[in-house]
């Protein structure tokens, strides 16, 4: 009965600890947090220093990303790596390269035996005249350099050969045949050429 009476208690206490939930709410509108704010405290002075240290916290990460984008000067653009040669320079390097070439990543996802590092600031681009790369992920296996992942800036044409491409430029083709004024359609030529 002693053992049973025991086993109820930390039952009981095990499942309230469980059930307990966040009462964190996510705000993301000035006007909506201000109001909670005055709600809260009563106190216009500290709302106020309060949404003017939160601004930076309602921002969206990809409003986070062109601001940090357009913020870059020039001796910044200078300073980014052209992606082949990065690519070709950490295959195959040990993360404390990686550490002082690239700086510490903004995120670090671990798998099995691979480690993923996001860098989400601007590091690379395709040629001194192209924009930054939007992300570079480093996938390093057993602590060595396996591949680099790029996702390119949304401005930066692609300039090899792909399926996209050759599609897009037949669709174009056949636009253009097709919307020609000078094109005869298939039927006045054979009117054209009828014996009569």
């Amino acid at each position: 009965m002693k053992h049973f009476a025991i086993f109820a208690v930390s039952s009981f206490a095990i499942f309230s600890f469980v059930d307990c939930k966040s009462s964190e709410t996510q705000i993301t509108n000035k006007q909506a947090l201000y109001d909670r704010c005055m709600e809260t405290f009563q106190d216009q002075l500290k709302c106020k220093d309060f949404l003017s240290k939160s601004e930076e916290d309602l921002k969206s990460e990809s409003e986070k990303k062109k601001e940090q984008r357009k913020n870059l000067t020039a001796e910044g653009l200078s300073g980014l790596k052209i992606r082949e040669e990065m690519k070709d320079t950490l295959v195959s390097k040990n993360k404390i390269f990686v550490l002082s070439y690239l700086g510490e990543p903004e995120k670090k996802i671990q798998s099995g035996d691979r480690d993923y590092w996001v860098y989400t600031r601007p590091i690379s681009r395709y040629s001194p005249d192209h924009d930054p790369d939007e992300e570079v992920t480093v996938v390093l296996r057993r602590g060595q350099v396996d591949r680099v992942n790029v996702i390119k800036a949304s401005t930066t044409q692609d300039d090899g050969f792909s399926f996209r491409n050759l599609l897009k430029q037949k669709e174009e083709k056949k636009l253009e045949s097709e919307t020609s004024p000078n094109q005869e359609t298939k039927e006045n030529i054979i009117d054209k050429y009828k014996i009569r």
